[in-house]
């Protein structure tokens, strides 16, 4: 259970005799100090001590602290520092864990520096999928310089709400680029360090490309602070600002950033500001050693073949700027739908017109991976096929069901071929008597 629950319902687990010897507390870092205590106070003391044996943190401190709202509790009172935080501080003994599984040695280079020691497990080093290239990309991480759009940067429409409209552009058109050579949607996930920039890509996501089939929604659109916890295998990451370098001075906000990407880590901000930031310096010398622009690997599909050491130098294109990279999109875009038709049209058989019926569809019609659907059916929510409900067959020998009844109302004529033989018999007939007399 979370802290935050167990305060809610302490009084009911001590009235229901709830014992325990080991509390085991993951994300320790990211809790208040008073919510920590509490899950340590959910029994009744025996013979007038604690039951309370073994308790176990594990948390990270470089990383960000719990959310403090308020201001001036954030501020003068340190509520932010967590308890873990406090200890560590304090010197108490720690177990260090040295080793990460997370990302590919190269990605995780740029935060490594912020850890005593940080080795990798044998998985990243051995298994494929961390050998192999980013396909489409000639880099598995790469800093994207961004410039102003129609001659504007950052903008403010709201106090501490920024946007980059050329930011939320760019990131989404890399997004599209990557479902269109075959990325699943649900490996991809965008993230930004501000929320007035979230709300700008998930808009741009619903114009450009969420009901589209072929492309979908990324798996997740959110901010830094609220995916710290979590992971994907390609992170889109946009950094916001062009006129100040804002809350990504907090070198924890920075390290959070870069570990959230297993395969490929796609940073878009504006160069000339954040190369210059002291406190960034051991991340961005790193982002800097690659080229700026976008480099993309094109006639490449995913998944790819390519050794992630290997930079092609055939069939590699360099843009130079958002617009550039809409464009090429659009134009790929609009090429594969082509060969897409093409095909359907090769392969379907001929049919006279009007020979095609429409079948109407009852239940959920799966749909596009990485829709949002807004429901509260589980089944709907799963994109599973809602059973479809069976009609029951007429009764064989019931002449008076409605089965038998014509689109006009009236009943069918029976036995049709019996009156069409008793139509042509008189006629055979008297064809006979004129020869006869004849």
């Amino acid at each position: 259970m979370t802290c935050t629950h167990a305060a809610l319902k302490r009084k009911e687990l001590v009235d229901m005799g709830f014992k325990y010897d080991n509390i085991l507390m993951e994300e320790a870092a990211q809790i208040l100090e008073i919510e920590t205590f509490i899950p340590l106070l959910l029994q009744n003391p025996q013979d007038g001590y604690n039951r309370l044996k073994r308790w176990i943190m594990i948390g990270d401190h470089h990383q960000l602290p719990p959310v403090i709202k308020n201001m001036a509790f954030q501020k003068y009172s340190n509520m932010e520092q967590s308890l873990f935080t406090r200890l560590v501080r304090l010197g108490v003994p720690t177990v260090d864990l040295d080793g990460q599984g997370r990302s590919r040695p190269s990605i995780c280079n740029l935060y490594r520096w912020r850890y005593k020691e940080l080795g990798n497990l044998t998985h990243v080093l051995n298994w494929s999928e961390y050998q192999l290239a980013s396909a489409g990309f000639a880099y598995d991480f790469q800093l994207v310089d961004v410039q102003d759009f129609n001659s504007v940067g950052e903008s403010e429409p709201s106090p501490y709400f920024y946007q980059n409209l050329a930011e939320a552009e760019y990131c989404v058109a890399v997004f599209m680029f990557m479902r269109l050579i075959g990325y699943p949607a649900n490996k991809i996930s965008i993230l930004t360090t501000y929320n007035g920039q979230k709300h700008l890509i998930r808009d741009v996501v619903n114009t450009r490309c969420a009901d589209n089939p072929l492309i979908g929604r990324p798996h997740k659109v959110t901010t830094v602070d609220k995916y710290q916890g979590q992971q994907n295998d390609y992170i889109l990451l946009s950094l916001v600002r062009t006129k100040a370098v804002g809350h990504l001075r907090d070198v924890r906000r920075l390290v959070v950033a870069m570990s959230r990407a297993r395969l490929g880590l796609y940073v878009f901000a504006r160069v000339s500001l954040f190369q210059n930031c002291f406190e960034l310096t051991p991340t961005f010398q790193q982002l800097m050693s690659r080229p700026t622009k976008l480099t993309l690997v094109l006639n490449e599909a995913y998944p790819t073949k390519r050794q992630h050491s290997m930079v092609p130098n055939m069939n590699v294109m360099e843009v130079q700027d958002m617009t550039q990279m809409a464009n090429f999109v659009y134009s790929y875009y609009m090429e594969k739908v082509k060969v897409m038709k093409d095909y359907y049209q090769a392969q379907r058989k001929w049919e006279k017109p009007g020979g095609c019926q429409i079948k109407k569809h009852e239940g959920i019609i799966s749909s596009h991976p990485g829709e949002d659907r807004d429901t509260d059916s589980e089944d709907e929510e799963s994109g599973k096929q809602l059973p479809v409900p069976i009609q029951d067959e007429p009764l064989e020998g019931a002449a008076n069901s409605e089965a038998d009844d014509t689109v006009d109302g009236t009943k069918e004529s029976p036995k049709i071929e019996e009156l069409k033989i008793e139509e042509t018999n008189p006629t055979d007939s008297k064809v006979e008597d004129i020869t006869e007399n004849s």
